[in-house]
């Protein structure tokens, strides 16, 4: 029995500690899942079954695990010593997702999946996650074209459900566990911030008309500017843990519907500005004109779902003061959007994802939508100077 297998039989046992001598009483088939979108994880199936003869064991047919590692998708492109950097990364990435489902096992109004077992992490491989398998039940979106208006809508109902909930929630332990800084390590560090500057600087070599202002933002990754927005953002609204990377892979959809099924990968997760995942969702998932157009509606819809939610109608700030909030942290959440973008549009032209007939037209469609987040970034640069 190899060690991954012996691995993935630990995590089911340790899932079900109800079930006294779990292997004895139920036959177990693993099936890896392929999936190029994975960075941070290697992703299985479980198949449970009982033995014949075995009577009264309440499991589910399937479930859903999840191993840390770093994948080929992002190994192939990197040297060794970037490799081993990733490493140690990987770990703080997956005891941070493991603390958010240690904090919280529901949230209403905020799907995600249910949780049977999280694993400690204590080096890559370990910090295995046993959760319910929802792939019968839900699809996936592309990047291109993204997000329809019902869907944006969704999700800011989910957001102004788990904001509310962090708002009314008197226990504010979790802060601790993902205020940047915490357990030696930041999100958004230097040189992160560094390194996502180098790659969008990449975009000028594939439209040196449209990309050669790049340099303009290179203030909206100065690590300075972005630690006093933020501070700025968490004294005015505390207490908000920021997904902290969305975008279409990490949603999952009801099957036949436009309705969210969950919300997944809490590895970036952090405390931050109300608006950040906002922000990413809008910039991510949506094209140029459309998120010009249509910013506002979205920042109002979900507002008054917050309020609705929120106890007496009042969640402490108002209308004006989320559109301040999202003017503020935008610079320093779509430098992180333009980072994505530029990897994006990299793995459809090497054909990692997406169709073939659609490389040119999706790069094309992502390109723009850089391009509207460049626009935006340069006409804020007075407010941050």
């Amino acid at each position: 029995m190899n060690t991954r297998l012996k691995h993935l039989l630990r995590l089911l046992e340790n899932s079900f500690p109800g079930i006294e001598h779990f292997h004895e009483k139920v036959i177990t088939e693993f099936e890896k899942l392929e999936n190029a979108k994975s960075f941070w994880s290697d992703i299985y199936v479980a198949r449970l079954k009982k033995k014949d003869g075995v009577e009264g064991l309440d499991i589910p047919d399937t479930v859903f695990i999840k191993v840390p590692v770093i994948s080929e998708n992002v190994l192939k492109r990197i040297d060794q010593v970037r490799q081993l950097e990733l490493h140690d990364k990987l770990v703080y990435f997956s005891m941070k997702e493991n603390l958010f489902y240690k904090h919280f096992s529901a949230i209403p109004n905020f799907p995600f999946p249910k949780v049977y077992f999280t694993e400690n992490v204590q080096e890559e491989g370990t910090g295995g996650i046993v959760a319910e398998n929802l792939s019968d039940r839900i699809y996936e979106l592309e990047h291109i074209p993204g997000l329809n208006h019902e869907q944006v809508l969704r999700l800011m109902e989910a957001f102004a459900g788990f904001h509310s909930h962090l708002i009314g929630r008197e226990d504010k332990s979790y802060v601790e566990d993902f205020q940047e800084g915490a357990h030696g390590r930041e999100n958004w560090s230097e040189e992160m911030q560094k390194r996502m500057f180098d790659e969008v600087l990449t975009l000028e070599t594939k439209n040196p008309e449209l990309f050669g202002r790049i340099q303009k933002i290179k203030w909206a990754y100065d690590y300075e500017k972005k630690n006093k927005a933020q501070s700025q953002a968490i004294s005015d609204i505390p207490g908000i843990i920021c997904h902290g990377d969305m975008n279409v892979t990490n949603m999952l959809w009801k099957k036949g519907s436009n309705d969210l099924a969950a919300i997944i990968d809490f590895q970036m997760a952090f405390i931050g500005s109300i608006t950040f995942d906002i922000v990413r969702i809008l910039t991510l998932g949506l094209d140029r004109d459309t998120r010009k157009s249509k910013t506002e509606k979205y920042l109002e819809h979900y507002y008054e779902i917050l309020c609705g939610l929120c106890n007496g109608g009042k969640p402490g700030f108002s209308l004006e003061e989320l559109y301040r909030q999202y003017n503020l942290i935008f610079p320093f959440a779509t430098n992180f959007s333009l980072f994505g973008i530029s990897i994006y549009i990299r793995m459809y032209t090497e054909g990692t994802i997406g169709k073939a007939d659609k490389v040119e037209s999706n790069c094309e469609e992502l390109m723009d939508r850089a391009r509207g987040i460049i626009e935006d970034i340069e006409g804020m640069e007075k407010d941050f100077n």
